[in-house]
């Protein structure tokens, strides 16, 4: 009984709208081809581009379909799941943070990957520190805004294609 009680409760936890997670795994697949990487970021030229996804369940699940089969920059693209206690050292080039992720985790995550070659992107009101991307809902729509300085701090260039349909594109 308590089994099925808790896969009723993580049915009707997903249960919200999907279109956003969609959306959003979406921008995921696609923000990797106007970010340019430092050439160490990646161990071997043949290394696949890895996306990390902490929390969000059924954004990976999309995402690991969005990605099946495509490549960036002629690398495979990949998704790996980020367990709640895990290191993130070198598990991955771009970290999604999810909403669902705790405050103190995203603070955590995000500080690991502050200097790092990591497009970090996360799913708050307000963008936090370290946070490249972040992802909000504008009237109903999936928007995002750019920190640029975050970028930069990770050793990331962010293509003027992607700064230009950003909500915003902070300077600061």
């Amino acid at each position: 009984m308590a089994l099925v009680l808790a896969a009723a409760m993580a049915q009707a936890a997903e249960n919200v709208d999907p279109a956003p997670q969609r959306i959003k795994a979406a921008f995921l697949s696609k923000f990797p081809a106007y970010v340019e990487w430092p050439a160490q970021a990646f161990r071997k030229p043949e290394s696949p581009l890895v996306i990390g996804v902490s929390g969000a369940e059924a954004i990976a699940r999309e995402l690991a379909q969005a990605v099946a089969g495509r490549t960036v920059a002629g690398r495979a693209m990949q998704v790996h799941r980020i367990a709640p206690d895990e290191d993130i050292d070198d598990c991955c080039h771009v970290l999604y943070v999810g909403a669902d992720t705790d405050r103190a985790r995203t603070t955590s995550l995000l500080a690991h990957a502050r200097g790092r070659a990591m497009l970090t992107v996360t799913d708050l009101d307000e963008q936090p520190p370290g946070s490249v991307i972040n992802f909000l809902l504008v009237d109903n729509h999936v928007r995002f805004d750019i920190s640029r300085p975050a970028a930069e701090h990770n050793g990331l260039q962010i293509r003027a294609q992607l700064l230009a349909v950003a909500r915003q594109a902070s300077a600061r």
